[in-house]
């Protein structure tokens, strides 16, 4: 007969498939609970910055927008993707995640939804403005803002830090 050493159950990663397990070093909980601290405390950096990145950009596309009306050089469309580029800003200031869907309010709830529709109707007036057949393209800047920050707004739910909860697993340390 022979004797194994049984040592905790450590998921393997794709760098170490090939190595042997003697590398793996297992975390107590404390150390776990610290890392996954340490994972969120990341993730809400990386948010806070795309936030104010997404934001700006709603801004300075909205500003230049907005020019053009001051200067009389702007129509009824252009009035409305001002205002889409606002609900634009504002859609991302809402919480991503399934946990905080019951905590919004009804205009955080309302605006993802009527903004793309105002979306559409800004993109087919922008064809058939007159100034469509000069190739002023800027009445379409609120659709490519907003494809890009839903895409962004997606990718930025994708990370679910609560699962890491759920993959701890019982080791005490010596």
């Amino acid at each position: 007969m022979t004797s194994r050493l049984r040592r905790p159950f450590a998921a393997s990663t794709d760098d170490n498939e090939g190595e042997d397990d003697d590398n793996v070093i297992p975390l107590d909980e404390q150390e776990q609970e610290a890392l996954i601290e340490e994972l969120k405390k990341a993730n809400d950096r990386e948010n806070a910055f795309f936030i104010f990145v997404f934001t700006f950009i709603c801004g300075l596309a909205g500003t230049v927008i907005a020019i053009r009306i001051w200067f009389g050089n702007g129509s009824g469309v252009d009035i409305l993707a001002v205002s889409s580029l606002a609900m634009t800003g504002f859609t991302v200031r809402i919480p991503v995640g399934q946990e905080t869907q019951e905590l919004l309010s009804p205009l955080e709830v309302w605006v993802p939804i009527l903004n793309p529709i105002l979306i559409v109707i800004i993109t087919i007036g922008a064809y058939f403005t007159d100034r469509h057949l000069d190739h002023d393209y800027l009445l379409y800047l609120p659709l490519f803002v907003w494809i890009a920050i839903t895409v962004g707004r997606r990718a930025m739910a994708s990370v679910n830090l609560g699962e890491l909860e759920k993959l701890k697993y019982k080791y005490k340390g010596a």
